[in-house]
């Protein structure tokens, strides 16, 4: 049977009712989430290394300072490693840095390195992000999306050992059969047996090619100079409902736009999707290890993080149950509260459950989800802010000051009830 070495470790977690139990943080420790790292870029993605001791975080970085049309480029997205946790003050290193990243001036909103796991070689990461070969930043679905196979290296200088063109899969696939975007946002290493070697395969999420890449080794292709090049294939797609100029269709159903994946003991996979942000249109979606749809929970809104445990499925949304609009666009009835809260929600409910309760606590704009030891929750959290965070201001889409990019061990004491979110009529 295939082994899932990545992703979320399964753990057992203990019910209170239908809620997860709070995690308790010792006699010292106040109710709340606790701050496992700050100081982080626009992080994203939370994965386990394969000793499951150490949260692997992707940060989307901060940009940098070649602007085109309010888009700035720079090397600063990379790869955090924080060690045990768990630990009152967890071990905080970077590993894999210096990739691609853009944003909007000051850093917030970044695209990049959204996607980060390990391999089971040591010291091995495998980052979903962009060919600074193929991107151009004056063409928003020129991304150069690819997959990239990295070392850290004794001097600590970051090696890539290979690329995976997703790109070029997108360009001559094109699964969906919309415009032409490769926009990698999380990815899952498989591993298929015990040994230490590189012969596992990638699933990634590609939320601009609206589908699950399956990125394979081609060992026929490896010599002693080179890596093996690597075999692309659409594990699976939605179909498309946009525009020919590329916009959402509102009168259509949503763009699922795949954004987060994770996988639980038995190999099946769970991937998120992003629902065009439209209140209600996002779900999860569970498939075998072979890409069969077994199940689906919907009416979420702006998935950006799953992960699972024995019993649990818990849910990023980015905004909460509302987005928010552009302002002059907001409808009264849905405008962000006006407390200076920052949205967002991790949803929590028994995935073994037909018609399950729903349960959330707020979370400042989440992304990556992880589950640990003694069901520990950690999120990834402001995570479209680089480690300032985003003042106030009439450029602030979120409505008020964000914090910085960090992690967080949540605390579901205060777990509220909510319902599924009814999509709009079109």
């Amino acid at each position: 049977m295939k082994k899932i070495r990545a992703g979320v470790v399964t753990a057992a977690v203990v019910l209170v009712g239908p809620v997860p139990a709070a995690l308790a943080h010792g006699g010292e420790q106040p109710p709340g989430p606790r701050v496992v790292a700050e100081g982080l870029d626009n992080p994203r993605q939370l994965n386990w290394d394969q000793k499951h001791r150490s949260l692997v975080v992707a940060e989307a970085g901060r940009g940098g300072p070649e602007c085109v049309d309010a888009r700035c480029t720079g090397p600063t997205g990379a790869v955090t490693l924080i060690e045990n946790p768990w630990y009152r003050t967890p071990t905080v290193s970077t590993p894999v840095e210096g990739l691609l990243s853009a944003a909007v001036p000051g850093g917030a909103f970044a695209e990049g390195a959204a996607g980060a796991d390990t391999t089971d070689v040591e010291g091995q990461h495998i980052v979903a992000g962009y060919d600074p070969a193929r991107f151009d930043p004056a063409v928003p679905t020129a991304r150069g999306g690819s997959l990239l196979v990295a070392v850290a290296e004794a001097s600590d200088v970051t090696s890539v050992l290979a690329y995976a063109d997703l790109q070029a899969a997108e360009e001559e696939l094109n699964p969906d059969g919309a415009q032409v975007d490769s926009n990698p946002y999380a990815v899952l290493y498989v591993d298929e047996d015990d040994e230490t070697s590189p012969d596992g395969y990638a699933l990634v999420a590609d939320a601009g090619a609206n589908t699950v890449w399956k990125v394979e080794p081609d060992f026929s292709t490896q010599t002693e100079e080179a890596p093996p090049e690597y075999e692309v294939t659409a594990w699976a797609t939605w179909p498309t409902t946009v525009l020919p100029d590329g916009t959402d269709d509102p009168g259509g159903p949503a763009e699922f736009v795949p954004t987060s994946i994770a996988a639980d003991e038995q190999g099946n996979v769970y991937v998120g999707g992003l629902g065009s942000i439209r209140p209600g249109e996002a779900s999860v979606v569970k498939f075998s290890a072979d890409g069969v749809e077994l199940d689906r929970w919907d009416g979420f809104t702006g998935i950006t993080g799953v992960a699972v445990d024995d019993h649990h499925l818990y849910v990023s949304q980015l905004f909460g149950p509302t987005p928010p609009l552009p302002p002059g666009e907001t409808p009264a009835d849905e405008a962000p509260p006006a407390s200076g809260e920052v949205p967002g929600q991790v949803v929590v409910l028994h995935r073994h459950h037909e018609d399950a309760q729903r349960w959330a606590v707020d979370v400042p704009l989440p992304a990556g989800l992880a589950v640990g030891r003694h069901g520990s929750v950690y999120a990834s959290v402001n995570s479209v802010a680089p480690a300032e965070g985003i003042a106030a201001g009439p450029e602030n889409p979120v409505g008020t000051a964000v914090g910085g990019g960090a992690v967080w061990e949540l605390d579901f004491s205060d777990a509220y009830r909510v319902d599924p979110v009814e999509p709009a009529e079109g």
